[in-house]
């Protein structure tokens, strides 16, 4: 079983949780960006970040420069409604492993959900062995 960090508020149609829950996943769900911020600095051991691009606090691309700062081998993953090209360009530089449009759907999410947690990692975040 993967943890899985989402965050937003926008999630619920259809459910992300729901779906990643299907999927033999672990979820613990933020509201907000800074919250989320200050859950990832203590170290708990997380295996994927998926923000959606509007978020309180902080935006989603906003959220992933700090994650990228702060865990860089962390996969992320950004959902958005209001798609372009200039936000997807941005969340690439960002190291972002997926941009997926809203409603997500439940096989294409859980598809790019287990291809980012397969995806080698250099060392485990939060790990006592780095």
């Amino acid at each position: 079983m993967k943890t899985i960090l989402l965050v937003g508020d926008g999630l619920e149609n259809p459910s992300v949780p729901d779906i990643l829950n299907e999927f033999g996943h672990k979820v613990i769900s933020m509201q907000d960006g800074p919250t989320a911020l200050s859950f990832l600095s203590k170290g708990i051991p997380v295996d994927l970040v998926i923000t959606d691009h509007r978020i309180d606090g902080l935006d989603g691309l906003e959220l992933l420069a700090s994650l990228k700062k702060l865990a860089p081998s962390i996969p992320s993953i950004l959902l958005t409604d209001e798609g372009s090209i200039e936000t997807y360009l941005k969340a690439l530089s960002l190291g972002v492993f997926e941009y997926i449009s809203k409603p997500a759907k439940a096989g294409e999410l859980g598809r790019i959900v287990q291809k980012a947690l397969e995806r080698p990692q250099p060392f485990k975040y939060g790990s006592t062995n780095v």
